[in-house]
């Protein structure tokens, strides 16, 4: 999982932080923040990427239950509405703990541009505010579904 690299990354970067902040500097629209704004940035992303691997690996649990019970199911024909309900909702819950993972990957790369500066992680976060608006709403995905 990718997850977890990305949270070894930014533990890493925790002990290096002196280096971090020095190489921030170079940057042209870097905003000079404190060592301790730094750490607070910092651990506010590990714990995107924390609550992102939880949501991951909830939702692949989930898909191994689904498996099991969709393996364990009734033959053909003698299920009943209830098995195929029961199905659906775990599908479900899966599904929406997969998308809550996506999404905190979404907002993480935001959060990676409020130590370029605050404006600059504020646009960043209303563009992706918009673009899943357009994909949850506005989508052919969408209008696929909705048929």
């Amino acid at each position: 999982n990718t997850t977890i690299y990305v949270i070894a990354g930014l533990l890493a970067l925790l002990g290096t932080m002196d280096k971090l902040i020095d190489a921030a500097s170079d940057l042209p629209f870097a905003r000079h923040v404190s060592r301790e704004v730094w750490e607070v940035k910092l651990l506010l992303l590990l714990m995107v990427f924390v609550v992102a691997y939880f949501k991951f690996t909830w939702s692949l649990r989930q898909f191994n239950m689904l498996s099991i019970l969709i393996g364990a199911a009734t033959p053909p024909g003698e299920g009943t509405e209830e098995d195929v309900q029961r199905f659906a909702k775990v599908n479900s819950l899966a599904g929406d703990e997969f998308n809550r993972g996506i999404r905190a990957y979404y907002f993480g790369l935001a959060a990676v541009f409020w130590f370029v500066h605050p404006w600059l992680f504020f646009a960043v976060t209303s563009f992706i505010v918009l673009v899943l608006y357009r994909r949850d709403f506005l989508s052919h995905t969408y209008s696929a579904m909705r048929a």
